[in-house]
């Protein structure tokens, strides 16, 4: 099959069209949300807003008594959510919200005074060698100075023209812990404000997203939220495309792995996925076909060696009553060996039968109680107790004479190699529409190696390699067809401390 479009190829292809979605949505965000990345913590909206804020504030100062400050600066602090102060070029308050300054900003405002940054540009930030401010940050004593006071200064500056055009003014963020909070520092000119040094104000915020004059993250995490929702919608369909194609080879593969080969998987899809499937088809029929003709010819060899073996037993059975003494043993062993014979042939054709039987057999109601006692009938001759505890009520989907077979094996395998170290325990129960039946001992168990080996025809362990317990090696692997013919399960466990535990699991029969 001919792969028109490869799956990498889409896997590529939608790989690279959700990144240059995401880089395209990444890049206008940062366009409309910064302008640049020098400060991020002040898009070039909120430089803007508070450029527009600043000049309107000077204009009001400019033309208002310096009692009054106080006042419009609380009202700034409403209107922004944000408490601003004025401080002077040595750092000293003189108007507006009052609080200790921490280090941090005491250096950075000594800084700013002391480094004056170009028209439009913030002031870089401090160094940890500069020196610190000699005060606490508190307002001095007596109030804000007398500012009317002029002996010794020069003349007066006109406060600014409106409409004038004024260059940006300055602008830095510092970030304090003790206490958490934001500072922003806007260099006022104080020119403007009839000022002799550098005016800073200074706006205290605790957290991001309150004041609109400074980034605001809440747009960012809603931008990641739409990006991942996006993601998820994008790529949802072609990964459940996929995983549900997996997944269903891999149960296909399962079932042809446990001797299942009635599958057949969609092959429509044209990449690797529909070759695979379509493989997996073919592999499937070819091992039914191969493994099917395998069993229908071991069942036809044993069917036609039956009639010979019980001919010649039979005819050894009479020259051992004619033959004297000398040669009597001789016809003993030859008979022994025509039985084993004859036995081993029954074993193959009953795992045969059992294993055809899957394609055609129909299912009915089967009570587990009357199997498991027409199974302990069966083996009464063992020399070991059987305790059955199988509720009489309880019925399965299967076939009377498989289910049988397998319990009556399970039965004369726990005898033969555990029957002297305890009784065999036969239990059923159910769970939803599960019903399980174990078949128990107290032998010695497996080793673990050897758990998934024991229902494989002619496999036995090698504790069981004896001449008087050695069987055919086909009792355990005749239970396993017997009981996925039923569609059934069956599984080895070892118990604790000791023992083997054989578990049957089929479906509960309900009318």
């Amino acid at each position: 099959m001919k792969t028109s479009f490869p799956l990498f190829a889409r896997l590529l292809l939608w790989f690279f069209v959700n990144l240059l979605v995401l880089i395209i949505g990444l890049i206008i965000m940062i366009r409309v949300q910064f302008g640049s990345l020098d400060n991020w913590l002040l898009p070039q909206s909120s430089q803007n807003q508070i450029q527009a804020m600043s000049v309107a504030l000077i204009g009001n100062l400019a033309h208002s008594d310096r009692e009054s400050w106080n006042g419009q600066l609380s009202q700034l602090s409403v209107a922004y959510k944000m408490d601003f102060a004025l401080y002077d070029s040595h750092g000293q308050w003189m108007a507006g919200a009052t609080s200790k300054l921490p280090k941090e900003v005491q250096h950075a405002l000594i800084f700013a005074e002391r480094n004056p940054a170009p028209s439009g540009e913030a002031p870089r930030s401090p160094g940890m060698s500069l020196p610190g401010p000699t005060d606490s940050g508190t307002p001095p004593s007596g109030g804000p100075p007398d500012f009317n006071s002029r002996a010794d200064g020069p003349p007066p500056r006109p406060p600014p023209m409106l409409g004038a055009k004024i260059p940006p003014f300055p602008k830095s963020i510092v970030r304090t812990k003790a206490p958490s909070a934001y500072w922003l520092m806007v260099r006022l000119p104080p020119e403007q404000l009839q000022m002799e040094g550098p005016v800073t104000l200074l706006g205290m915020t605790r957290s991001l997203g309150v004041s609109p004059l400074l980034f605001n993250p809440k747009p960012w995490i809603a931008v990641a939220a739409g990006v991942v929702l996006f993601s998820i919608i994008f790529w949802f369909p072609l990964a459940r495309n996929l995983t549900n194609s997996i997944i269903k080879m891999t149960r296909a593969t399962e079932s042809i792995a446990e001797g299942r080969f009635d599958i057949q998987l969609a092959d429509a899809r044209q990449d690797e996925l529909g070759r695979l499937s379509h493989a997996i088809n073919r592999m499937a029929a070819r091992l039914k076909d191969f493994v099917t003709g395998q069993k229908r010819f071991l069942g036809d060899a044993a069917h036609e060696l039956c009639s010979p073996l019980v001919r010649m037993e039979i005819a050894l059975g009479i020259l051992e009553e004619r033959t004297d003494g000398n040669s009597l043993s001789l016809v003993r062993d030859v008979r022994e060996e025509v039985t084993h014979m004859r036995k081993l042939t029954n074993d193959l054709l009953n795992f045969s039968k059992a294993s055809l039987g899957e394609t055609h057999l129909k299912l009915e109601a089967v009570s587990l109680a009357e199997v498991a006692r027409a199974a302990r009938a069966l083996e009464k001759n063992q020399d070991c107790a059987v305790n059955i505890n199988v509720p009489d009520d309880l019925k399965v989907w299967g076939n009377f004479e498989l289910l049988h077979r397998a319990v009556a094996n399970l039965l004369r395998n726990a005898a033969r190699y555990a029957g002297d170290a305890g009784p065999i325990a036969v239990k059923a129960w159910q769970e939803q529409e599960t019903v399980f039946l174990t078949v128990s001992d107290e032998g010695p168990g497996v080793l673990p190696l050897d758990l998934e080996k024991l229902f494989d025809p002619f496999y036995r362990v090698d504790s069981a390699r004896t001449s008087e317990t050695g069987g055919t090696g086909l009792g355990l692997a005749i239970v396993k067809s017997c009981v996925e013919a039923c569609r059934g399960v069956v599984i080895a466990t070892n118990r604790s401390p000791h023992g083997l535990e054989i578990r049957l699991r089929l479906n509960r029969f309900t009318n």
